[in-house]
């Protein structure tokens, strides 16, 4: 019955509203879901505010754990796995793409950026980085590492506009201040700040 679900009109959104309604999830009518319905996995009170979006390739998975919370405008795309743990809550705007995982109670603010994949741009700079990208799609062209999985650990707080670059493991109870990038992965418990994050304390 929700085999696929490309959420593009009213009804639709509608019965997927009341489909989790029932469950003790709160989906906004407003926001949408492309890909298969047996990606998506929404535990019990899971809250996804409106314009939101979810994007999964047919052998992805987006794994929402118990007491997630979304906020408006979130944008989540991936081909692989995306898992956030219970009770983590991410802000306005905020975007998650590739391989992601999650720990439990988490907080993001606005406009969090995190992802794992990049663009090839070094091994072949006498070529274009979009016909860089055209030669590995069609083969032409072995470039290892354009996806590499980010770790976010438990209890994490990332600031405003921060940035987690790909191939980064955050340890758990973490503190990244606003305007961040984390190029590097970053110990458990450390209050981290700047572009590129550096340690400025511990909690």
């Amino acid at each position: 019955m929700l085999k696929t679900i490309i959420q593009t009109n009213t009804v639709t959104r509608c019965f997927r509203t009341a489909y989790y309604l029932r469950r003790g999830s709160k989906i906004s009518p407003n926001a949408i879901v492309v890909g298969t319905i047996k990606g998506l996995s929404i535990a019990r009170h899971v809250t996804i505010g409106a314009r939101s979006r979810i994007s999964l390739s047919p052998s992805a998975k987006v794994a929402l754990s118990d007491g997630v919370w979304l906020s408006t405008d979130i944008e989540i795309e991936t081909e692989g796995l995306v898992s956030i743990g219970a009770r983590t809550t991410i802000q306005r705007r905020a975007t998650v793409n590739g391989n992601v995982t999650i720990g439990k109670e988490c907080i993001f603010a606005p406009n969090v950026f995190i992802s794992s994949g990049t663009h090839p741009f070094r091994a072949h700079p006498d070529i274009s980085i979009r016909e860089q990208e055209r030669r590995i799609a069609d083969g032409t062209l072995h470039f290892e590492g354009l996806d590499r999985p980010v770790v976010i650990g438990d209890d994490c707080w990332l600031g405003t506009n921060a940035v987690v670059c790909p191939g980064v493991t955050i340890g758990d109870g973490c503190v990244v201040g606003a305007n961040s990038v984390v190029t590097k992965s970053l110990k458990a418990r450390g209050v981290y700040a700047g572009a590129p994050a550096r340690k400025i304390g511990e909690r």
